[in-house]
């Protein structure tokens, strides 16, 4: 009996210790994340033409408002079964422009801009919460299973 909360245990220190390593790699990817979007400029451009050749998958051609920068192609790709494309012509937004490899610019959406780390860090923060319910849950029922073995009545005893 023993030997099964101590590997509830272990699994509960295990998850404990993959949640700190998720929650780092979030803040290590937040940190890329941060310094790629330094590197780019961001421009105010408007949606001139969207390509969908099937349904889910789009390209966005963005044009720099004030005409300083040539016009890019940006691929989104949605759930066609659940919703219609968010994006329609003419409509504005910030882009984080990256002149070295303009098919790596974004549009300015801190969830989209941030996915891989937010994502870990939730995550990573989720295990985080089971380790005190894991450990709470363990105290209980080892106690409640002592308390019934002082308590209970044993097998060998006989009354008369």
């Amino acid at each position: 009996m023993n030997n099964r909360f101590n590997i509830l245990r272990f699994v509960a220190f295990g998850m404990l210790a993959v949640s700190v390593l998720l929650v780092i790699l979030g803040v290590y990817f937040y940190t890329k994340e941060s310094a790629f979007l330094k590197e780019c400029k961001l421009i105010t451009c408007r949606i001139t033409k969207i390509d969908e050749e099937k349904r889910g998958d789009a390209n966005l051609t963005f044009r720099e408002i004030n005409g300083n920068y040539p016009p890019f192609t940006y691929n989104v790709t949605y759930d066609a079964s659940e919703s219609d494309l968010d994006y329609h012509i003419n409509e504005t937004y910030e882009v984080y422009y990256y002149q070295k490899e303009v098919s790596r610019s974004e549009i300015k959406d801190f969830f989209i801009n941030h996915i891989t780390s937010f994502i870990l860090v939730v995550v990573g923060f989720a295990f985080m919460l089971d380790f005190p319910i894991m450990l709470f849950v363990i105290s209980r029922v080892r106690n409640q299973q002592l308390s019934k073995q002082q308590f209970g009545i044993k097998d060998e005893v006989v009354s008369e």
